[in-house]
């Protein structure tokens, strides 16, 4: 009997699509017995991905094991009874949840995956405000040349070691903001859901979703990196904002 796994990979972002040498490594993993069939058509992986074409669906029949961006219902629909194990290469999971739900099949997701690249581009932007770098892009297209609003403080600029930086949401992402901000002597503090996993070492205090007030009203930055639920959602409104 022949096993089958799916890479349904071939996401339409070139960033995103996997490479003929990591389908050379899953199939070279596999024992004995098994099989990788890697679907042609493209594959959706913004968001939570979950896209679904004919080829995904027809190659899911029989198969144990699907791998892909989200999990389509028509691939749980063809693999009812055979499918194992699915896994979403995207961190984001809700758009899989409902056609997974009561099936019995094994899910994980990529969590934590984007942690790293996602808190290099938190970094650069906390310096490109704070260092002035809006006005310089602004007056370089222009064709200005802006030195004297530096000078007199008309353009007032910050030292990254004076930021006080609050991080909403502490898992992988918010994590990695906080490591990288306190390396380069910013106060950090932050809220999550469960307060007492606490943080990075060197954060100021961690508290819940109540102290999210408390939290604005001690920073210069808000990082919100916390997942899309019904408790965040819309959380950071214009009283939280005015509070910074």
């Amino acid at each position: 009997m022949t096993h089958r796994l799916v890479l349904d990979l071939r996401a339409t972002r070139l960033v995103w699509r996997v490479t003929p040498e990591v389908v050379s490594q899953v199939r070279g993993a596999l024992p004995a017995g098994w099989e990788a069939v890697e679907v042609a058509a493209p594959a959706t992986s913004d968001g939570d991905g979950g896209s679904g074409s004919p080829e995904a669906v027809a190659a899911a029949r029989g198969a144990e094991i699907y791998l892909g961006f989200g999990v389509p219902t028509g691939v749980v629909t063809a693999g009812a009874g055979t499918l194992r194990w699915v896994h979403s290469c995207t961190a984001g999971v809700g758009a899989s949840l409902a056609a997974l739900r009561g099936s019995g099949i094994h899910f994980t997701n990529s969590a934590g995956v984007h942690a790293e690249p996602i808190a290099d581009w938190v970094l650069a932007s906390i310096a490109f405000f704070a260092r002035g770098l809006d006005h310089t892009v602004r007056a370089q297209a222009e064709r200005r040349w802006i030195q004297g609003a530096f000078g007199d403080r008309t353009i007032r600029v910050r030292e990254l070691a004076t930021l006080r930086v609050g991080i909403v949401g502490l898992g992988g992402i918010g994590s990695a903001v906080a490591r990288r901000t306190l390396a380069l002597g910013m106060r950090v503090a932050g809220i999550r859901r469960r307060p007492e996993r606490g943080g990075p070492v060197g954060v100021a205090w961690v508290g819940g979703g109540a102290d999210l007030g408390r939290l604005a009203a001690e920073s210069d930055v808000l990082v919100i990196a916390a997942p899309r639920t019904g408790e965040t959602d819309r959380a950071v409104g214009r009283d939280v904002l005015a509070r910074l």
